[in-house]
């Protein structure tokens, strides 16, 4: 049995009817840009975070790029961001003008070492990005703790993370501005390019609002220079439909989450994602298990039809665009190690029980095990 990473097809089957006739009624109209069902899904995305405002925008990186901007980051200023994180991160913090500087990963929860953000701060420094990857919510405490010290701007990228929460609260409303993306392989998954942006901040709620659309106050009144990054009303509308099913769905991959550790958990060799704790709830955007036999591991599992993906396998500061930076191999070992040996197997809400099974049979058969 062929068992696929992802299978985009079967939601779309769930919910395509509904989009449907949806759709016609924003045809009927032909107010395709800040209609009815953009106000309505950033408040609904707003209430579901637990956040006072949302922003809608044309994707994530959009969102982490003026979330910056809003927050006042720019030229001459520094922001902290973990070597493990996906190359939009530092895209946004090299876009606005200032200067990343990484730090490494903790292998706890891919976030990162809190140690290392305390001694990368200068007085140069005014940002920190925090990134919930693969859906895991960081340990935000010390982030938290830093921040509120020293006075950094706190950014979440949640874009892994729709829904994860951390003590009771949703990832992406514990920094100062939150960033998500709605690409069509998230959790919360437009049919294209989408992201959205929330804040409790009253004084950069308004500027991430105008930001999106040139600076514009009202018409043709401009207080500054912005951008062009407006979530469309269809895919408004789609968000809309999949919001009101993403606890359920976010649900079953908890689910299959915890029937994989059960399978893999006595494996020698193989290291796991993190757990759920009290504190702590994941979505699981990937299942992301790791083993030095990473690459053996994914050729035999392709063998049996099994599909993988390796995600990030090159970290920011090995990047072809980051070697002039002077980063030398081994200046961040933690990365460097979770990227050769990290591997994605399948996990959306979708799967049949007996895909499930499949997986597992196919993972113990490599390390020797049975099921």
């Amino acid at each position: 049995m062929s068992v696929p990473l992802l299978d985009l097809k079967r939601e779309w089957e769930e919910v395509a009817s509904q989009v449907k006739e949806e759709w016609e009624k924003v045809f009927s109209t032909m107010r395709l840009f800040n209609g009815e069902n953009l106000l309505a899904f950033e408040g609904e995305v707003a209430d579901y975070l637990g956040a006072k405002y949302a922003y809608g925008m044309g994707s994530g990186s959009d969102a982490l790029l003026l979330g910056l901007i809003a927050c006042g980051i720019g030229p001459g200023d520094k922001v902290i961001l973990h070597a493990n994180a996906f190359a939009a991160d530092v895209e946004a913090i090299k876009w606005v003008g200032a200067q990343p500087i990484l730090v490494d990963a903790r292998e706890s929860d891919f976030g990162p070492d809190p140690d290392q953000v305390e001694k990368a701060i200068t007085h140069h420094t005014k940002a920190l990005m925090v990134v919930h990857m693969y859906g895991h919510p960081v340990d935000m405490d010390p982030f938290l703790e830093i921040c509120g010290k020293r006075g950094l701007v706190l950014i979440e990228d949640a874009s892994h993370a729709h829904g994860a929460e951390y003590q009771g609260k949703r990832v992406g409303t514990l920094g100062k501005v939150g960033c998500f993306s709605c690409g069509v392989v998230k959790n919360l998954n437009a049919l294209g390019d989408a992201g959205f942006a929330v804040t409790s901040d009253p004084e950069v709620a308004p500027v991430l609002s105008y930001l999106r659309v040139h600076g514009q106050v009202k018409k043709n009144d401009h207080h500054f220079y912005g951008f062009n990054s407006r979530l469309d009303e269809l895919q408004a509308v789609v968000l809309r439909i999949r919001l009101k099913r993403l606890e359920e769905k976010n649900q079953r991959r908890r689910e299959i989450a915890r029937i994989y550790a059960r399978a893999f958990r006595e494996i020698e060799g193989l290291t796991l994602p993190p757990q759920d704790t009290p504190d702590k709830k994941s979505v699981y955007h990937r299942y992301v298990i790791r083993t030095p036999e990473r690459d053996r591991l994914a050729a035999y599992l392709k063998e049996r039809g099994i599909g993988t993906g390796v995600y990030y396998p090159v970290p920011l500061h090995l990047q072809k665009a980051w070697l002039r930076e002077g980063y030398l191999r081994g200046s961040f070992p933690v990365s460097e190690r979770l990227t050769r040996e990290s591997l994605a197997i399948p996990i959306f809400p979708e799967m049949k029980d007996e895909e499930i099974h499949e997986v597992i049979q196919a993972v113990r058969g490599f390390f020797g095990g049975k099921v």
